[in-house]
């Protein structure tokens, strides 16, 4: 009975965090608000609906977060609910964002679960325990250490000091990787489950306008986390470590293939053939910073206004995630394959194709801050 309890309050805290992170991000979910960031649709999807479809599928969106919420032990609901999510991603890979990778993630292995509980709630808990062993890897890089944990540190006043020392830096990441064994392992557990809620705790709050005021659209998924980390690791009878009960070949074959893209795919990210947002890579500061070049300024009418508000080098560069964050609320998806998207889109609206332009992206070694270069790739040549 406790299993199951625990199973059906996480699935409404995962639903209502993801309705508020909609509720965020609301000109990414519903397009016909007026955005102006391009949609990356994946090969196949390659259409603007009607008006009216997209007025469909936001309404059935909203019901089927109402659906889950309320009666969160209904496989259909919850199965409703990820599809609609999976047709929404598949039109505009920037709604894949971790947080959301992560919902889907953890709604595919309880419908692996099936009926069984207990191992439902196993295999949420490795899930969850990746989250922490490859951000906290993730993070052990000066570009964390140097950069941006010191940015975080700004936050208040009482974490400035913190900030000075790099040291302090990759001991956080450290110890965020440490949180995931922590959980699973039975006698640190009770210990690990406070420090894990308090760590998020400290996030929610640094980035509410209580102190950066910055991506608060990830509050949600904090709050989410601290919850599901009380809930899912409480110490019951029941909670051995390594066990799960047998389930169908293709139930078991679905929760291999979940756990397997959360704690091992992100390994090939570290060789660059694995997508940033599918690596946990959150607050890292080694993804691929990627921008367009203008030497003549906004390349067309419709990014005009984005290039005045955010463009930089003296008005020939505009980052996407710059753009991204505040036109839809999130970073841009990053890959190679979404840049060059994203590029093809603005060299095809240049009002004077003749001008130099193109895609510049910044790549990093993420243990070595002085192996940055730079690749540009012109519009030149490129299918119009």
């Amino acid at each position: 009975m406790h299993n199951t309890t625990a199973l059906r309050t996480t699935v409404r805290v995962i639903t209502i965090a993801l309705a508020a992170q909609i509720s965020l991000s609301w000109p990414l979910w519903h397009t016909a608000g007026g955005r102006t960031f391009p949609e990356l649709p994946l090969p196949g999807f390659q259409f603007y609906p009607a008006l009216a479809l997209e007025g469909i599928q936001t309404g059935l969106l909203l019901l089927a977060l109402l659906a889950t919420a309320l009666f969160p032990q209904k496989t259909w609901f919850r199965g409703g609910l990820a599809c609609l999510v999976l047709w929404l991603v598949a039109r505009d890979l920037n709604r894949l964002q971790p947080w959301t990778y992560f919902y889907l993630a953890a709604f595919g292995l309880l419908f692996a679960a099936g009926n069984d509980a207990r191992t439902g709630k196993r295999y949420l808990q490795w899930l969850v325990a990746a989250v922490y062993a490859w951000g906290g890897f993730n993070k052990i890089t000066p570009y964390f250490a140097i950069d941006n944990f010191p940015w975080f540190c700004e936050a208040f006043k009482w974490t400035k000091y913190f900030g000075a020392f790099p040291a302090a830096g990759y001991a956080v990441a450290a110890g965020e990787m440490l949180l995931g064994p922590g959980l699973l392992w039975k006698k640190t557990r009770p210990v690990f489950r406070w420090l894990t809620v308090l760590f998020h705790l400290f996030i929610a709050l640094a980035l509410s306008p209580l102190g950066l005021d910055w991506n608060t659209v990830v509050i949600p998924w904090n709050f989410a986390m601290a919850g599901m980390v009380w809930v899912l690791f409480r110490t019951n009878p029941e909670s051995g470590m390594y066990t799960w009960r047998q389930n169908s070949l293709v139930r078991t074959a679905l929760a291999t293939t979940l756990l397997a893209l959360a704690w091992v795919l992100p390994a090939l990210n570290i060789f660059h053939h694995w997508d940033e947002a599918l690596s946990w890579k959150m607050y890292s500061n080694t993804q691929t910073e990627a921008s367009f070049y203008s030497k003549n300024g906004a390349p067309c009418a419709q990014v005009v206004e984005a290039w005045r508000q955010f463009s930089y080098d003296h008005g020939t560069k505009m980052l996407f995630d710059d753009w991204a964050m505040a036109d839809i609320h999130v970073p841009a998806y990053n890959s190679r394959r979404a840049h060059l998207q994203l590029a093809r889109y603005l060299c095809a609206c240049q009002e004077s194709p003749g001008q130099p332009a193109g895609l510049l992206l910044v790549e990093v070694d993420r243990w070595n801050r002085s192996a940055e270069r730079e690749v540009a790739i012109p519009c030149t040549g490129w299918p119009r």
